[in-house]
């Protein structure tokens, strides 16, 4: 995805950039840079407003999907801009349950799932459509014991 822009707003041309850091990302706004604070422990989730001569553009991404809404529209995907919404705490619950459940059911293996099912959670929870988003939650987590339990099961019986 692009993460770079060149915006006109009231008639002065901006660049806008995001760079990425390994603990810490910044947004470059006409080159003065300014840290990004991540939302989540999980994913990369932030939504940073940005004055420019007046007018709010928001820098936002979820994951490795970066983009910035102008005038309410998204420049990278041209989808209408929505506020992110507060991540919901019993995701924080079921993401430790998904991690430390997979830890300690299959070891490494079962973390890196946890860990990719907490990220597909929390990545849901924060999206405009929230259709079902409890059940949709549970089953993702459901489907993740199941299989720490056949990885579990399956490692027992090669080993007897």
């Amino acid at each position: 995805m692009k993460s770079k822009w060149n915006v006109t707003v009231n008639g002065v041309n901006h660049e806008i950039a995001f760079k990425p850091g390994a603990f810490k990302a910044k947004a470059v706004v006409d080159g003065a840079s300014t840290p990004i604070k991540n939302k989540s422990l999980f994913i990369r989730l932030f939504d940073v407003p940005l004055d420019l001569d007046g007018t709010t553009v928001h820098l936002t991404a979820i994951g490795r999907k970066v983009d910035l809404a102008v005038d309410g529209v998204y420049l990278n995907s041209k989808a209408p801009y929505v506020p992110f919404e507060n991540i919901p705490k019993w995701t924080y619950i079921l993401s430790a349950i998904l991690s430390l459940g997979g830890w300690a059911f299959c070891g490494l293996i079962g973390l890196c799932l946890g860990l990719l099912s907490s990220t597909l959670i929390i990545s849901r929870s924060v999206t405009p459509q929230k259709k079902n988003l409890a059940v949709f939650s549970i089953c993702v987590t459901g489907v993740c014991l199941l299989l720490d339990l056949i990885i579990l099961f399956g490692v027992a019986m090669m080993t007897m």
